[in-house]
This record gives structure tokens, C-alpha cells and sequence, in this order.
């Protein structure tokens, strides 16, 4: 019965954590459609009012121009100043923030963008048994850091500290270690062929 209200539990949360960040987003989208529309309003009113595809011509215009925003700030975000200063601020303030470089490694690979820091999926014993874990970092020749992710809700698990003899390396990406994770460890037969 713990079990089963566990496992409820963990994808209720699971389901949380993965609708914030869209919610999220709407939240941003819709506000900064809201402060365009007041901009581009003044000079729209003077252009006929013509509906496309059933939205207005000031809808139109406010949406071209969040696209435009965030193709620019894709393009700044590519230049050497705003790596810097965007790797300043996740040192100086979201490091402290739980959970956000593990997060923001973990939709990289969701997203299917390349990172530098790409974390090695490697399988460490438990009582349980061997479970996947995250080679987070080397502590010193012999230790390391690593993180557990509970099924089927990887944002959450345990820290623990393994000696490198209990590491068993396995060839997996991110992205195929928590779609397994995701789906209880359906698909581990085909991911784990002749690696254990």
C-alpha cells in the first residue's frame, strides 16, 4: 500500500514539475504579448482594421515582434559577454537555488540541446540493487558525488557518495536514462542489453 501511494505521489509531483516550467512560460508569453500590445496599439489604430486568420492586425504584429525578441536574444545569448554573465549569475545566485544546475543540465538534454556539462549516466549498487545514477562530480581519486533519481519523477532522489570500484560506466545519453526512469524501466532491455 506504501508502495503504490509512493508511486502516486511521486508522479503527481512528477506532473507539477513538468507543467510549472509551460505554465510558466504562457505566464511570460502572455505578459509580454500584453506590453507589446500597448506599444504597438498607438501606431496600429491607424492602419484599417483587417482580421488574418481571425486575429487582428495589432495581434499580428505583437506576435512577429516576441518572435523577433527571442530570436535576438537567442543570438546575444551565443556572444562571449552573455555567456559570461550568464555563467556569472549561475555561480553568484543560482547555484544556491536547489536543484537548478541538475534541472537545467537534465531539460538540456530533454530539449535535446548540447551541453558541455553533459552528466555520465553510470548504475550504482543499492540495496535494492543496481540503480541509474548521475556522475555529478569527482570528490578525490577514490570518491565521488553522485545522484539517485527516484522513478518515475527524476527531479527528485538522493545525494550519495561512491567509491569508484561500486561505478559501473554504461553508454547512455540523459535523455534515454530518464525516459526510462520516466516509464518505471520500460525500455531497459533495449537499453541495457549486454551492459550488465
Amino acid at each position: 500500500m506504501k508502495s503504490i501511494l509512493k508511486i502516486i505521489k511521486a508522479t503527481f509531483l512528477g506532473g507539477i514539475l513538468f507543467l510549472a516550467p509551460l505554465i510558466l512560460l504562457l505566464v511570460l508569453l502572455e505578459k509580454g504579448f500584453s506590453i507589446i500590445q500597448k506599444i504597438t496599439n498607438p501606431i496600429i489604430n491607424h492602419f484599417p482594421k483587417v482580421k488574418v486568420l481571425g486575429l487582428a492586425i495589432e495581434e499580428i504584429v505583437a506576435i512577429v515582434i516576441i518572435i523577433f525578441i527571442c530570436f535576438t536574444a537567442g543570438l546575444v545569448a551565443k556572444t562571449t559577454y552573455a555567456q559570461k554573465l550568464i555563467h556569472r549569475l549561475e555561480n553568484g545566485i543560482l547555484s544556491f537555488v536547489p536543484g537548478y544546475s541538475f534541472m537545467k543540465n537534465m531539460n538540456e538534454s530533454i530539449m535535446g540541446f548540447e551541453s558541455n556539462q553533459d552528466l555520465k549516466v553510470i548504475l550504482v549498487p543499492t540495496d535494492a540493487g543496481l540503480q541509474f545514477a548521475f556522475l555529478i562530480e569527482q570528490i578525490n581519486e577514490n570518491s565521488f558525488a553522485v545522484f539517485i533519481p527516484d522513478a518515475p519523477n527524476p527531479w527528485s532522489g538522493s545525494v550519495v557518495f561512491v567509491e569508484k570500484k561500486d561505478i559501473k560506466e554504461i553508454e547512455m545519453t540523459q535523455k534515454e536514462a530518464l525516459a526510462c526512469i520516466r516509464k518505471l524501466g520500460y525500455g531497459s532491455k533495449e537499453l541495457l542489453k549486454n551492459k550488465l
